[in-house]
Protein backbone atom coordinates (compact mmCIF):
# COMPACT_ATOMS: atom_id res chain seq x y z
CA UNK A 1 0.00 0.00 0.00
CA UNK A 2 1.36 3.37 -1.01
CA UNK A 3 1.06 6.38 1.32
CA UNK A 4 0.73 9.94 0.05
CA UNK A 5 2.77 11.49 2.86
CA UNK A 6 5.07 9.89 5.41
CA UNK A 7 3.29 9.41 8.73
CA UNK A 8 -0.18 9.91 7.26
CA UNK A 9 -2.54 7.00 6.74
CA UNK A 10 -5.02 8.72 4.42
CA UNK A 11 -5.57 12.14 2.92
CA UNK A 12 -8.00 14.46 4.75
CA UNK A 13 -11.44 14.75 3.13
CA UNK A 14 -11.81 17.53 0.61
CA UNK A 15 -13.06 20.32 1.00
CA UNK A 16 -13.12 19.68 4.75
CA UNK A 17 -15.81 19.31 7.39
CA UNK A 18 -19.25 20.71 6.57
CA UNK A 19 -19.69 24.32 7.64
CA UNK A 20 -22.57 25.40 9.85
CA UNK A 21 -23.16 29.14 9.51
CA UNK A 22 -24.99 29.79 12.75
CA UNK A 23 -28.09 27.72 12.01
CA UNK A 24 -29.16 24.41 13.45
CA UNK A 25 -27.25 21.44 12.08
CA UNK A 26 -29.28 19.22 9.75
CA UNK A 27 -30.11 15.75 11.05
CA UNK A 28 -27.70 12.97 10.08
CA UNK A 29 -28.46 11.54 6.66
CA UNK A 30 -30.34 14.67 5.53
CA UNK A 31 -30.32 15.19 1.77
CA UNK A 32 -31.86 18.41 0.39
CA UNK A 33 -34.37 18.01 -2.43
CA UNK A 34 -33.05 19.09 -5.79
CA UNK A 35 -35.88 20.19 -8.07
CA UNK A 36 -33.94 21.68 -10.95
CA UNK A 37 -35.46 22.43 -14.32
CA UNK A 38 -38.87 21.75 -15.77
CA UNK A 39 -40.66 18.46 -15.18
CA UNK A 40 -39.99 15.75 -17.78
CA UNK A 41 -42.21 15.54 -20.86
CA UNK A 42 -45.35 13.59 -20.09
CA UNK A 43 -45.11 14.27 -16.35
CA UNK A 44 -48.56 13.75 -14.82
CA UNK A 45 -47.83 13.93 -11.08
CA UNK A 46 -48.35 16.80 -8.66
CA UNK A 47 -50.69 19.74 -8.93
CA UNK A 48 -51.26 21.69 -12.10
CA UNK A 49 -50.27 25.37 -12.06
CA UNK A 50 -50.91 28.00 -14.69
CA UNK A 51 -48.14 30.48 -15.38
CA UNK A 52 -49.06 33.81 -16.96
CA UNK A 53 -46.28 35.65 -18.74
CA UNK A 54 -46.73 39.40 -19.03
CA UNK A 55 -44.81 40.80 -21.96
CA UNK A 56 -44.35 44.55 -21.63
CA UNK A 57 -42.65 46.40 -24.41
CA UNK A 58 -40.08 48.90 -23.12
CA UNK A 59 -41.35 51.39 -25.71
CA UNK A 60 -44.74 51.88 -24.02
CA UNK A 61 -44.56 55.52 -23.08
CA UNK A 62 -46.64 58.42 -24.39
CA UNK A 63 -48.02 56.97 -27.60
CA UNK A 64 -49.94 53.78 -28.41
CA UNK A 65 -47.68 50.75 -28.78
CA UNK A 66 -47.91 47.19 -30.02
CA UNK A 67 -48.21 44.62 -27.23
CA UNK A 68 -49.58 41.19 -26.38
CA UNK A 69 -52.56 41.55 -24.05
CA UNK A 70 -52.06 39.32 -20.97
CA UNK A 71 -55.83 39.00 -20.61
CA UNK A 72 -57.08 38.06 -24.11
CA UNK A 73 -53.65 36.96 -25.52
CA UNK A 74 -54.06 39.00 -28.73
CA UNK A 75 -51.40 41.14 -30.38
CA UNK A 76 -52.88 44.64 -30.30
CA UNK A 77 -51.99 48.30 -30.61
CA UNK A 78 -52.91 49.79 -27.24
CA UNK A 79 -55.35 52.61 -26.62
CA UNK A 80 -54.00 55.34 -24.35
CA UNK A 81 -55.69 57.43 -21.70
CA UNK A 82 -54.09 60.31 -19.79
CA UNK A 83 -54.69 60.43 -16.02
CA UNK A 84 -53.30 62.77 -13.34
CA UNK A 85 -50.40 61.19 -11.48
CA UNK A 86 -47.60 62.01 -9.10
CA UNK A 87 -45.93 64.51 -11.42
CA UNK A 88 -49.21 66.40 -11.95
CA UNK A 89 -49.81 66.74 -8.22
CA UNK A 90 -46.14 67.62 -7.51
CA UNK A 91 -46.17 70.50 -10.00
CA UNK A 92 -49.53 71.68 -8.62
CA UNK A 93 -48.14 71.63 -5.07
CA UNK A 94 -44.93 73.39 -6.15
CA UNK A 95 -46.86 76.18 -7.85
CA UNK A 96 -49.03 76.55 -4.75
CA UNK A 97 -45.97 76.82 -2.49
CA UNK A 98 -44.51 79.55 -4.71
CA UNK A 99 -47.75 81.56 -4.49
CA UNK A 100 -49.13 80.86 -7.96
CA UNK A 101 -52.60 79.97 -6.72
CA UNK A 102 -54.26 80.85 -10.03
CA UNK A 103 -51.80 78.76 -12.08
CA UNK A 104 -51.58 75.69 -9.85
CA UNK A 105 -54.27 73.79 -11.80
CA UNK A 106 -52.56 74.16 -15.19
CA UNK A 107 -50.71 70.77 -14.90
CA UNK A 108 -54.11 69.03 -14.92
CA UNK A 109 -54.68 70.43 -18.44
CA UNK A 110 -51.24 69.54 -19.86
CA UNK A 111 -50.99 65.98 -21.22
CA UNK A 112 -47.20 65.81 -20.82
CA UNK A 113 -47.64 66.11 -17.02
CA UNK A 114 -50.05 63.17 -16.76
CA UNK A 115 -49.51 59.40 -16.52
CA UNK A 116 -50.44 57.30 -19.56
CA UNK A 117 -52.61 54.18 -19.18
CA UNK A 118 -52.41 51.61 -22.00
CA UNK A 119 -55.62 49.60 -22.50
CA UNK A 120 -56.39 46.65 -24.79
CA UNK A 121 -58.81 47.68 -27.58
CA UNK A 122 -60.39 44.17 -27.58
CA UNK A 123 -61.10 43.46 -23.90
CA UNK A 124 -60.60 47.08 -22.63
CA UNK A 125 -58.48 45.89 -19.69
CA UNK A 126 -55.43 47.75 -18.40
CA UNK A 127 -52.13 46.48 -19.85
CA UNK A 128 -49.55 49.00 -18.60
CA UNK A 129 -49.27 52.37 -16.86
CA UNK A 130 -46.46 54.73 -17.88
CA UNK A 131 -45.82 56.81 -14.78
CA UNK A 132 -44.08 60.13 -14.92
CA UNK A 133 -41.53 61.08 -12.26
Amino acid sequence: MEKAYPGQDSAPPYPGPPMNYGGAAPPPGFQPALNVGPPPVGYQGGTSTTVTHVVVSPTMQDSPAQAICPHCHQTVVTETERTPGLMTWAICGGLTLFGCFLCCFIPFCVDSCKDVEHHCPNCHKLIYVYKRL
